[in-house]
């Protein structure tokens, strides 16, 4: 996240999301270690239309703008969901395959396919612990 997107979501924070609430930037910036970049965040924030002046200098508002890309920004967060439903695809996938595995092995025993049907064992094994970490 750039130093622009930082400032914005702390803004979103203070404010919660509400462009009736005024952040000092100086105040703002001096917390976060920018202050030194004043000058240049806030004007690009203004360029961006993230955030609204007020009459009193360095003083802002969020836009419904600002607090669009603020709660974008906020929400790439990685989604667990998403990631469980992936996993759980791929250990369907894999126990789809050891199934035909076990078929052949069950058709022809010997120590190549025990081995094959093994190693797929192990790696349902390791999708089911990825999925244990995240439920």
């Amino acid at each position: 996240m750039d130093v622009y997107h930082k400032i914005l979501t702390r803004i979103y924070e203070i404010t919660g999301g509400k462009d009736s609430v005024e952040v000092d930037l100086n105040d703002l910036l001096k917390q976060e270690g920018f202050y030194s970049n004043i000058d240049n965040i806030s004007q690009h924030l203004a360029t961006e239309s993230w955030v609204a002046e007020t009459p009193r200098p360095r003083v802002v508002k969020i836009t419904h703008w600002g607090s669009a890309e603020a709660k974008r920004v906020l929400t790439n967060t990685p989604d667990i969901k998403r990631e469980v439903t992936k996993e759980a695809n791929r250990l369907l996938a894999e126990a789809r395959e050891l199934i035909i595995m076990l078929e052949e092995f069950a058709a022809a025993p010997n120590s190549t396919n025990f081995k094959t049907v093994q190693k797929r064992i192990e790696d349902l094994q390791a999708i089911a612990g990825r999925l244990e970490d995240k439920i």
